[in-house]
Formats: structure tokens, C-alpha cells, sequence
């Protein structure tokens, strides 16, 4: 009779362990299966996708040396993994991308964004990034944050990115973006920061970013905007910093900004701004900037503006304005920096 033990023994065989091999290989080939039916979470899907954006890249950087084909992306230079609950599984995904100041020559379009589904943040700054911001992106849905900027990227911002309703934090600044500011920006209501600074966009300031009431940080300065501040923006009262200057704004500066209460620094500089500097303004008492210089600012200078018991910088010069200087400025006791000519 055959024992356990013989049976045991008759496993040690060639053939057991080829069919051992072809197990795991079959095990392997459902997980693909598996996680193509579920948004391509494999991280071997996401290995390959960031070697592939890897192969298109003018001369991959030092920091990428690490990212090889027989490694876990989990271990490369500037990728972090974490496990996640998918259904009843937690399988280890590509949490992080983070590769500022790294010498990057390439294209985000080159990146397989729907094989990355769980991308929660993007830290690309500084690099040689060219071409456009694609609506691939729209595929990075558990998307936080995306730090795009010191790079070349050209085009317009897609609409797509309204579609990413996690993001908290958006960073365009220093690039060579051009037209509109996407309406569906709105749609973001959990971002803290919106900064698309110094690029090429033009147009109006979409109303619409009125919505965006956990932002508290709005820089849409150095472009070519242009048309008057929304009245919208009164919305945003988490503002600690709004940035609009150099573009070409015009009009009244609104009352509606002396709802933002918390804000303590204020440039509007360098734009077409006219009409009187709004008494309305200096209820803002955590100010401690404000730069109206360079406009078609009229009237004089508001004595309310001794309200402003923090306000260390302000400055108002190359405008029209008349009158004398209120005595009351001479009770602005942390005032460092003062230009009114």
C-alpha cells in the first residue's frame, strides 16, 4: 500500500515542480485578468506604464537609474507605493510620483495615466516637462495633489481636469500655458491652492471660481487676464493670499473682497485697475500686504486705512491719486515698507 510518506516523496519529482511553475504562472495570469476588470490596479501594469514613460524621456535622469526591470517600482527613486483596499483585496498600488528638480526632458502625455488609478500626488517641479497637460490626466480620480510647476508645458488646460473632484492642491505656475481658464474648475471644491502664475492664459477670471470656497490660496498673476475681479470671489472668505497682479484687470476693485477676512496679503498691482481704493477693505485687519501700485486708482487715501494695526508692506504708487497722506498711517506701527508716490 502506498504510504503518505511515498507520496510525499513522489512530489520531489521534475514534473511536480514544472507543474508548480505552471501554476504560479496561471495564478499570475488571473491577477492580470483580475485587475484589468478592476481599473489595471497590477502593480506590474504600473511598473510597465512608468518604464514606458521612462524609454520616451531624452536621457532619463540620474534619479531614474533606479528604476529597472527586474525592481519593484516601490523601491525606485521617487515612487512610493501604499496598500489599498480594492473590494476585498489590498493590493500594493503607485501612490506618489515625486521627482522635483530631477532634469526630466519628456512629455506627460508618454505616461499611461489609466494604468496609475490610484495616483494621489504629482511632484514634477522644476524639470523640462514640454508639450501639453493631457486629458489622459482625467484617469487620476483619487488625485490630491498635482505640482506642475518651472516646466514648458504649452496648450491649453484641459477641461478634463474639472472631472478630478479630490484635488486639494494645483500648481501650473511657470509654464507656457495659453488660453482660457477652465470654467470646470469649479467643480474642484476641495482645493486649498489654485496657482496658475505667470503663464500666457488670457480672458476673463470665470465667475465660477466663486465656488471654490476651501481655497486658500488663489495666485492667477503675471498672464493676460483681463475684465474686472468677479464679485464671486467675496466667496472665497478661507483666502489667506490672492495674487491678480500683472495682467490686464480692469474696472473697480470690488467691495465684495472685504468679505475675505481671513486674508492677509493682497496684490493687485500692475493691472488697469480704477476708481477709488474701497473703504470697504480695511475691515481687513489680518492684512499685512497690500499692493495697489501701478493701476488708474483715483480719489485719496482712505483714513480707515489706520485699521490695518498688522500691515507691514503697502504700497500705492504710479496711480492717480490726490489728497493729502492721513495722519492715521503713523499709527501703523509694524508698517517696514511704505511707497505712496
Amino acid at each position: 500500500m502506498q504510504t503518505l510518506g511515498s507520496k510525499m516523496l513522489s512530489c520531489s519529482t521534475p514534473l511536480f515542480y514544472l507543474c508548480c511553475l505552471l501554476l504560479v504562472s496561471f495564478l499570475l495570469l488571473l491577477e492580470e485578468a483580475h485587475a484589468a476588470r478592476h481599473g489595471g490596479i497590477s502593480l506590474r501594469s504600473q511598473h510597465t506604464a512608468l518604464l514606458q514613460w521612462k524609454a520616451t524621456l531624452a536621457s532619463p535622469p540620474l534619479q531614474m537609474s533606479s528604476w529597472q526591470e527586474n525592481t519593484s517600482p516601490c523601491n525606485w527613486t521617487g515612487i512610493m507605493c501604499a496598500a489599498v483596499r480594492h473590494g476585498r483585496r489590498m493590493p500594493w498600488v503607485v501612490t506618489n510620483i515625486s521627482l522635483p528638480d530631477a532634469g526630466i526632458h519628456g512629455q506627460l502625455g508618454e505616461l499611461n495615466f489609466s494604468a496609475l488609478p490610484f495616483l494621489t500626488y504629482i511632484d514634477l517641479q522644476n524639470n523640462s516637462l514640454h508639450g501639453a497637460l493631457p486629458a489622459s490626466i482625467i484617469s487620476l480620480s483619487a488625485l490630491l495633489i498635482l505640482n506642475l510647476p518651472y516646466n514648458q508645458l504649452t496648450g491649453e488646460i484641459p477641461y478634463e481636469i474639472g472631472g478630478l473632484r479630490s484635488l486639494m492642491q494645483i500648481d501650473l505656475s511657470f509654464n507656457r500655458l495659453t488660453g482660457l481658464i477652465p470654467a470646470c474648475l469649479s467643480n474642484l471644491t476641495m482645493l486649498t491652492g489654485l496657482a496658475i502664475h505667470q503663464n500666457m492664459v488670457s480672458g476673463p477670471i470665470p465667475e465660477e471660481i466663486g465656488r471654490l470656497v476651501n481655497l486658500q490660496g488663489l495666485q492667477l498673476s503675471n498672464s493676460a487676464l483681463s475684465g474686472m475681479i468677479p464679485k464671486t470671489l467675496g466667496n472665497l472668505t478661507q483666502l489667506n493670499i490672492l495674487y491678480l497682479f500683472g495682467n490686464q484687470l480692469s474696472g473697480p476693485i470690488p467691495h465684495e473682497l472685504s468679505r475675505l477676512v481671513h486674508l492677509q496679503r493682497l496684490q493687485l498691482q500692475s493691472n488697469d485697475f480704477s476708481g477709488p481704493i474701497p473703504i470697504s477693505i480695511t475691515n481687513l485687519t489680518k492684512m499685512n500686504q497690500l499692493f495697489l501700485f501701478e493701476n488708474q486708482i483715483t480719489g485719496s487715501i482712505p483714513v480707515e486705512l489706520g485699521n490695518l494695526t498688522v500691515l507691514n508692506e503697502l504700497f500705492l504708487y504710479t496711480n492717480q491719486i490726490t489728497g493729502s497722506i492721513p495722519s492715521e498711517l503713523g499709527i501703523l506701527l509694524n508698517l517696514q515698507e511704505l511707497d505712496l508716490s
